[in-house]
């Protein structure tokens, strides 16, 4: 991972319009170079000369030979008039290429490169309108397939058409050979008898589209292989590479004893979230010689699901099928290539799932001569639209001084559907390491690279990782301009921007992000809450311990704010043995205290405060600002041991250790009178939701002891607190319920598990 110093970025200095004061430092981010410092899924993002960072689509029936050259593509070969021959793909229909006649016939040819296989829906060979068209042409599509030699070698720059088509006496402008939905890589133009004095302008390859498996390995993603066999996946690249000479294939054939199959799953990560609706598979044994392709097979069966990331309750992957391919003989030599299409959605992961294996006593047949199973040159996948989400994140930021990060702030186009996230960490460690590599790029060890002449060395290169005291990525930030949420001062930051899109018709626009920081308020603020552990659901009493060290360029506090996911109530504050009469503004979740006098020395600092939890790790976080500076600066305090009265070191409160998600159940009044005396006339039912982690679904209903529903007090999902409910004796209807016993049952689905609990309640009149 890079590392950069902050000397290197756009550092600002902000001063106030007034006093000339010096407000804090910025470090931007705005241009195109220093966007290139951050990591980002090749393909899927880039970097306009303007500095703005963009998404790029993917496109439905492109033409291949537009962009042939972003693959390696272009002019293969041509026997006459080399110099125009990049007129064919210049896109202009008014140059173009033709033999010179000076040349001999032999000659009056030339081939095109497409740089990668493409599957081809038609291909179209364009004529200049200044000159009657060419007449007589040959055109000659290939795979890019080689030839064989006796012993079984595929001879270098040898080149197999598997398709071709005379045209004679052509008098049309445009020549469409009777070629579709076919892989195609290089094309061959003969000309002969040229008596027009006509050129071919244009070569277009109409293709399915952009085919996101390109790239996959470059932009972050990966390939891995579950398979119930003692073998490693190897060679998955050459599924990806667009070359389909190149391909990957199991090199063992299985028969199991038990009739059980041996079952294997080829995941693909694509690096980035893309919207898809079709998926190829091109299994042409294209690196085989002829003779010896009966025993390459492709598979009895298979699926094909897709997840977009998101976790099922056992916290793995939910997956969805996309495709089913039942059990079939012809699928393993008749079937070379497979098509699927499917509604368009948002994928990050494709798992194809397939069995490698027949029962023992199966009548071999055509299964005794397979040799190689799961042949597939090329794994193709497409969509259409920007990307659904797509994660950039920045070098490790190496600030030049301790400085106190003090919020965030980006400018972005976000139209309607689309988000933008950024989140950030910090730490005080990295992990350094060096790599060595020869004078050919191949990396080696450092003894090694010690002992081979300094001549024949190859460059060395370091990288850092980040170290164990670094924190979690913060939650996203939801506006510019929002206080910083990681731990600070630090001396490493990084950022983390996801770019999202719930439509593939519209996409967010980064124009630049800027990191604002100041000068210290203190060098380090260690605080820690006690009691750590409390009963849930009972109001209870906490003292916040806080220790403040200051030096250096320190500027001290007179503010402290404390901020939690549950309610507050200020108590006391003490800074060293005093009391502080100190002014109080309350917040949602929270509240600002403004202190009488600035405080520059380590004095401890005791907040107590009245709160009530619901949640297991309950968060309380305290922030010390200094009103001089504004309010937009301020200085997160860190969990450590702050006093040494108290054991706890953490800012967060834990509840005992039980898998209750349902406390302090209370219904009253215990005989329900709904006869509008006043007395008992209403079911008054409350409890705690515990533990919580996001909403869930939280059901109140009532029913009769023969198991029917009588009414239905669900408010939907919720989150760990305190519920209230009523019921007035009245069912769905909203007519009096019959005299007896019914049954209040109180229902939390939690993340792993369900609760329910039931309570009787005679109603009487």
């Amino acid at each position: 991972m890079k590392l950069l110093q902050a000397s290197r970025l756009a550092l600002v200095i902000l001063v106030g319009l007034s006093a000339n004061r010096v407000l804090g430092e910025r470090i931007s981010f705005a241009t195109r170079s220093a966007w290139q410092e951050w990591t980002m899924p090749t393909g899927a993002v880039e970097v306009t000369p303007a500095g703005d960072v963009q998404l790029v689509p993917v496109r439905k029936n492109i033409d291949a030979v537009v962009n042939a050259a972003n693959f390696g593509g272009g002019i293969r070969a041509v026997g006459s008039n080399p110099g125009d021959a990049d007129l064919l793909m210049d896109g202009d229909p008014t140059t173009g290429w033709a033999p010179l006649e000076s040349d001999g016939e032999e000659k009056w040819w030339v081939e095109i490169d497409l740089g990668r296989l493409v599957t081809a829906e038609k291909v179209r060979i364009l004529f200049t309108d200044d000159a009657p068209p060419l007449e007589f042409v040959n055109v000659l599509l290939s795979n890019g397939e080689k030839f064989f030699t006796n012993a079984l070698v595929p001879i270098e720059n040898s080149l197999v058409f598997n398709y071709s088509q005379r045209f004679g006496f052509n008098q049309e402008q445009v020549l469409i050979p009777n070629f579709s939905h076919a892989s195609l890589r290089i094309i061959r133009i003969e000309i002969s008898q040229r008596l027009s004095g006509g050129k071919v302008a244009e070569v277009e390859v109409e293709s399915i589209g952009d085919n996101v498996a390109l790239g996959l390995l470059e932009r972050g993603g990966n390939i891995d292989l579950i398979t119930e066999l003692q073998e490693v996946l190897a060679g998955a690249e050459r599924m990806v590479d667009g070359d389909a000479v190149t391909d990957w294939r199991m090199q063992v054939f299985h028969q199991t004893h038990t009739g059980a199959e041996i079952l294997n799953q080829l995941i693909f990560d694509l690096g980035a979230h893309y919207w898809l609706d079709q998926i190829r598979i091109v299994g042409e044994p294209a690196s085989t010689p002829p003779q010896n392709r009966s025993r390459y097979a492709n598979f009895f069966w298979y699926k094909i699901l897709a997840s977009d990331g998101s976790l099922a309750p056992d916290g793995s992957l939910r997956w969805q099928e996309l495709a089913f391919v039942p059990a079939d003989p012809h699928n393993l030599f008749d079937v070379r290539n497979f098509d699927h299409a499917f509604p368009l959605q948002k994928v990050r992961y494709i798992q194809h799932f397939f069995s490698s294996s027949v029962a023992s006593g199966t009548d071999r047949g055509t299964h005794g001569s397979i040799r190689n199973f799961a042949v597939t040159s090329e794994y193709q996948m497409y969509g259409e639209g920007f990307p659904a989400e797509v994660e950039m994140i920045s070098p490790i930021l190496v600030l030049n001084d301790v400085k106190n990060l003090t919020s965030i702030e980006w400018d972005a186009d976000s139209p309607v559907d689309t988000r933008l996230e950024v989140s950030s960490r910090t730490g005080n460690n990295v992990v350094e390491e060096t790599h060595y590599f020869d004078k050919k790029g191949k990396e080696i060890t450092k003894r090694k690279w010690e002992k081979t002449p300094s001549s024949l060395r190859g460059p060395t290169e370091a990288s850092i990782s980040i170290g164990d005291d670094w924190s979690p990525w913060s939650e996203p930030y939801t506006f510019s301009g929002e206080l910083f949420a990681s731990p600070s001062p630090r001396k490493y930051v990084q950022l983390k921007v996801l770019l999202l899109s719930d439509d593939p018709r519209v996409a967010s626009t980064l124009s630049a992000l800027h990191l604002n920081m100041e000068n210290p308020i203190a060098l380090q603020m260690l605080g820690e809450v006690y009691p750590a552990q409390v009963q849930p659901g009972r109001e209870e009493e906490f003292t916040y311990f806080i220790l403040p060290t200051f030096g250096g360029r320190s500027q001290g506090f007179d503010r402290l704010t404390l901020n939690a996911s549950v309610p507050v109530e200020f108590i006391d504050l003490r800074i060293g043995d005093e009391p502080i009469q100190a002014e109080i503004l309350s917040l949602d979740g929270g509240f600002v205290l403004d202190l009488p006098r600035e405080i520059r020395t380590p004095e401890l600092v005791e907040l107590t405060f009245q709160s009530t939890i619901f949640q297991n790790q309950t968060r309380f976080d305290a922030f010390l600002g200094n009103s001089r500076l504004g309010d937009d600066v301020r200085q997160r305090v860190d969990a450590g041991d702050a006093s040494e009265t108290v054991d706890s070191e953490s800012i967060a409160v834990r509840l005992p250790v039980t898998g209750d998600l349902l406390g302090n159940v209370v219904l009253a009044p215990q005989v329900l009178t709904p006869n509008g005396d006043g007395v008992g006339d209403e079911l008054r039912l409350e409890f705690d939701a515990l533990k919580l982690v996001s909403p869930r679904p939280i059901r109140v209903m009532v029913f009769d002891l023969a198991g029917r529903m009588v009414r239905d007090l669900s408010g939907g999902e919720g989150v760990a607190q305190h519920y209230d409910f009523t019921w007035n004796g009245r069912d769905r209807a909203d007519k009096l319920v019959a005299p007896g016993t019914y049954l209040v049952q109180i229902e939390i689905e939690g993340d792993s598990q369900t609760q329910t609990i039931h309570r009787l309640l005679p109603v009487a009149y």
